[in-house]
Order: structure tokens, then sequence, then C-alpha cells
């Protein structure tokens, strides 16, 4: 059995990519179908991927039909355009490009999924061996939170972020040749921060274990290049996208994008480093490891200097700055950017599920694995600490020690079935291997749990479930794009409408829109909120100074709901109760949408 797995291993994991896509296309044809994107972000970046293919400029990722006449600042990379751009060129000539935008979305996730897919198997294979790689893979599927980031339709950059924390993990376990996995350490985390800076805290947390080697490697060993080498490579690789996508325009230093100050940063503590590492190779010992600790602390001390010298904004909180009406109605509200403790229970139980079920796989491996080196034994530990404590600070990000649980786990499981097999009693044999099994799929026994939440409080409270259920509805026609796409049959005009409603409109009609949930745009973003929330008199000015021509509301906006309870005597509310205000002018609804008309500012001497 083990050779013939080891035999067929690329096309075991092959079928089982294959089965995971048709899994993914079936569960999600309705999305498909629908032209449903994965949120906000999804259409947002096929919005950027359009506008580049219409003549906009690679280097300006700016939304000119949002925050007029200046346009609305991004923030994404343009690598993560770049399958999905080249999938609509090649089939554009062939299917017309409305088809091929179509395809594109639904191929480029998957053909992501068979990257992750392949990193992933090949850092369980290179720590555990085959069968718990081939366990590994065919488990993935289960880990939800990765999963959602690789389904059809969602097109944004979060599946290849996990595709780079799997090629620098890979490495990291590479014992054969040190140098090159460092390089290609680098470049993984370089291009990581580059498509987001959300992978500095993890580039911190495998840096710091290439350091932990450094320091106490002999004269002669290749550790002593690893962690040189892979700044070197993070600081030449980040330099190189820095100049591809951001070139001459790129003079600001943003928080929340690879900027000037990072590439510095990461010259000048390669350069520290060299320096450092030629000293310490002539030394032994004490003395080499007192060097490296300087020589560490040096470049951490110049690493934290140029950062308050050169960007003070991002030395703290990224967000500290952003206004605080956006803050407490748009970015407290979005879970997946909060710390877990700030998240409702039932909403982070998969990922609190988890991190424990991963601590288990750890701690079973710890005390009963023999395929594990104490060497990868103690790089596992502290790179699954690591990312579990980045992740409790994210919810988002808890995914990453959510996979890595997965792989420990599966080699768990795989030790377990084996070793069981000596029990006498089929009976005991089989409960422990179910036991193992539960213990496998941690996710699924969260979301398990988090059903059966939802269920108690259904039954506990039936007239908040009808409400709920009615509100969900309501929130399924709101979210289509064929009734977005309905409001066409207005003339071109700008809209004021919801931050969640505004990206589905952008996507599928001529209209412009104020702001969209994207925190560069905090002062349009504060201005719909204001709107919303405030007076009919503070409605009226903002209106006519962003120049809209309609107000768009719907009954299923999730963000529109938060703003009608927390104001109820707020414009949002007013329109709502039937007072429309002398300025506006109710037309018929179109689908869920009602429209309100902004009538033209009567002169007095018109009057």
């Amino acid at each position: 059995m083990q050779i013939f797995l080891e035999r067929h291993y690329r096309s075991l994991l092959l079928l089982i990519w294959i089965v995971g896509c048709l899994m993914l296309v079936i569960t999600g044809q309705a999305a498909i179908a629908e032209w449903r994107m994965g949120d906000p972000d999804d259409q947002m970046r096929l919005l950027q991927v359009r506008d580049w293919l219409a003549g906009q400029s690679w280097w300006d990722i700016t939304q000119y039909r949002m925050n007029l006449p200046d346009g609305g600042q991004m923030h994404w990379s343009r690598l993560v355009d770049v399958p999905i751009a080249a999938t609509i060129l090649l089939l554009q000539p062939i299917i017309g490009m409305t088809l091929a935008e179509h395809i594109a979305v639904v191929i480029v996730p998957l053909l992501t999924f068979g990257i992750i897919l392949g990193l992933y198997a090949a850092t369980a294979r290179r720590l555990f061996g085959t069968v718990p790689a081939l366990v590994a893979a065919f488990l993935f599927i289960t880990i939800m939170p990765a999963v959602l980031q690789v389904r059809p339709m969602r097109i944004d950059h979060h599946g290849w972020q996990l595709a780079m924390f799997f090629l620098a993990s890979l490495n990291l376990f590479d014992q054969r040749s040190p140098v090159r996995a460092a390089a290609i350490i680098g470049a993984a985390l370089a291009l990581w921060i580059e498509i987001s800076v959300e992978g500095l805290p993890f580039a911190i947390v495998i840096l710091g274990l290439l350091g932990l080697r450094w320091s106490l490697a002999k004269q002669d060993d290749g550790d002593n290049y690893g962690l040189p080498v892979a700044v070197a490579s993070l600081a030449l690789t980040t330099a190189l996208c820095f100049g591809l996508t951001e070139g001459v325009s790129g003079v600001a230093n943003y928080c929340d994008s690879l900027s000037q100050f990072h590439v510095a940063i990461f010259l000048v503590m390669a350069a520290i480093l060299a320096v450092g590492t030629a000293v310490k190779m002539k030394m032994a010992g004490k003395m080499a490891i007192a060097v490296a600790a300087v020589t560490a602390l040096v470049a951490a001390l110049a690493g934290i200097s140029l950062v308050l010298n050169l960007a003070p904004q991002c030395a703290g909180d990224a967000f500290s700055q952003l206004d605080p009406l956006v803050r407490e109605y748009w970015f407290n509200h979005v879970p997946e950017g909060l710390p877990l403790w700030s998240v409702q229970l039932k909403f982070a139980i998969q990922q609190i599920a988890g991190l424990v079920g991963g601590a288990i796989g750890l701690g079973y491996l710890l005390l009963r694995s023999s395929a594990l080196t104490v060497r990868n034994k103690v790089t596992l530990t502290l790179l699954f600490l690591g990312t579990a404590i980045v992740g409790s600070f994210v919810s988002r990000t808890a995914v990453y020690a959510m996979c890595l649980g997965t792989i420990m786990l599966s080699a768990m499981v795989v030790d377990i079935f084996i070793k069981v097999e000596k029990l006498n009693s089929v009976t005991l044999r089989m409960a422990i291997r179910i036991f193992a099994m539960l213990l496998a799929v941690p996710s699924l026994v969260g979301q398990n749990i988090m059903d059966r939440i939802e269920v108690s409080e259904d039954i506990a409270n039936p007239a908040d479930k009808a409400k709920n259920d009615a509100f969900t509805k309501a929130a399924l026609s709101c979210q289509k794009l064929s009734a977005a796409q309905a409001l066409d049959r207005l003339p071109k005009s700008g809209l004021m409408v919801g931050l969640d409603t505004a990206p589905a409109i952008l996507q599928m009609t001529r209209h412009d829109v104020i702001a969209t949930g994207h925190h560069r745009n905090e002062q349009a973003m504060a201005d719909v909120i204001r709107t919303f929330t405030g007076s009919v008199g503070q409605a009226e000015r903002i209106v006519r100074a962003r120049k809209s021509d309609y107000v768009v509301i719907c009954d299923g906006s999730f963000e529109l709901a938060i703003y009608g309870q927390q104001f109820p005597q707020g414009f949002l509310a007013r329109l709502r109760s039937g007072e429309v205000p002398a300025w506006l002018e109710r037309q018929a609804d179109i689908g869920p949408f009602e429209i309100f008309r902004v009538l033209p500012v009567v002169s007095e001497t018109t009057q």
C-alpha cells in the first residue's frame, strides 16, 4: 500500500484537487449562476481588473466611479490582477468579454486552490511522509475558513496569501539546501507582503525561527546563512515588487500596503545582518551567540527607528487614525478583522475549535511521533504558536494556524490508526478511530456546534427567528446582482447608497457612488454614514455637496439595519417611516430598492 501511494502520489493529489473543485462548483452553483461574487472585495477586484483592461494605467488603481471627482483610492496589489486579466484576455476573443469574465472568476480561484493544495500537501509530506500528506490534502476541504478563500467567485487576495504561507513553510523545513530554501522563504514573504501587509507579522514569526537557528549555528552549519539570505531575498524582492507595482508614483508611505519605508527597513536590516554574519562566522561558542544577539538587536532597533522616522503613523494600530464614526459603524462591524475575543462566540467557534484541535495534534506528535526530528518539533511548535497568536488578534488570520493544525491532526490520525491495530477489541479499535477522525476535522465540529447554538436560539426565541428569516430573505434579494443590474434603468447618475450595496452597483451598472467599504476613502465613507444616521438637513447638505442624483435604500442591507436601529430619529429611519422630505421625490421601486430622486434647489427668485 505504501509503495502504491508513493508511486501514485501526484496522481492521487490531482484526483483530490479535482474532487475538491467539483464539490466547490456544485455547492457554489447558485452563486455562479447568479453572478454572486464572494463579497464586496471580490466585486471591487473585478472592477479593478476591468478598468485596467479598459486602458487604465497599470500604476493607477484608483476607482474613478466613486468619491467624485478625485476617485476612490484602493490599496490592492496589481499582481493579483494578473492571473484574472490573463484568463479574460485568453478567452475573450473566443467567447466574448462577459462570458470570459464569468469563467475567469470561477477558474482562477480553483487554480489557486490547486497551488495551495500542492504546497500544503508537500509541507505535510516533508514532515510526516506520503500517507499523512494525502490525508491532510483530503481534509483540507474541511477547513471552512480556508475553503471560503478558494471557492468560485472568490478572486480577492486571501487565497494567494495562503499559497505564500505554505511556500515559506515548505522551505522552512528543507534541510537539504538551507541557502536556496532561505532565498525562497524571503521571496515568498516579500510576495505575501506585496499582496497584503497582513503578511508582516507572519514574516516576523518565520524570520524569528530562522534567527533562532542562525544564532545557534556552528561555523560549518548551513543555518549560518539562513537568516541573512532570507532577509536579503526579502529586501530585494520587495524592492522589485515595489518598483513593478508602484514605480515613480509610489512616493507616499502607507501603512496598509508595501511602501518605501518597508523596502528601506528590509534593505538596512539585510546589510546589518550581512555584516553581523561575517563577524559571527569568525567566532565560536558563546562569542558567536553573543555576536548574533547583538546583531539581531541592532537590526531590530534600526528597523524600529526607521519606522518612527519615516512612517510614525504606522508604528501602532494602522486604523488608529480612522474617522471615529467609520471605525464605530464600519470597522467594528467587520468580524474578520477583529480579535477573536471581540467576536461573538458562535461566530468564532470554528477558529477556536481549529486552534484547539491543532494544539491537540501538536501535543500528540511531540510526545508520540518518531517521524519528527527535534529540530522540526521545535520549528513546528513555534510556527504553530506564532501563527495562533497572530490569528487571535485578527480572527481571519487564524486560518494559517488551522491549516497547520490539520496537517498535524492528519499525522496523528494515521499514527493512531496504525497503533490501534494491535488492540484485540474491534469495538475499542473502532471507537478510538472514530474519535480520532472527529478530532481531525475541528472546523466541521465547530460548524456543527455553531449550527446547534443557532437552532437552540431559534427555539427559545421564535419571534426573533421569524424576524431574522424575513430579514435574511430581504438580504438575499438585495444581494442579487440581477437586482443591482436593474438599477441601470435609471439614467447614468450619482447614487447615495450604503457602503455594502455600492460595489454591486459599480459592477453591474453605469452609475457612480459615493463610497464603498474601503478605508482609504474614510471621508467619503463618513459622509455616507452621516447621511443615513444624521438629521434630514444634514443629509440634504451632504447629498447635494456630493452631487448625488438619487438616494437608494434596500430593506435587506445589514449596514442600513444598523443605522436604523442605532439612530431611530435619523434620516434613514424617517425615510422608512414614510417621511419623505421636500427635497426628495419618491420614484417607483426597482426590485427590492426604494428610489428617491434629489430635486433641484428652488431659488428664492424662482419662488
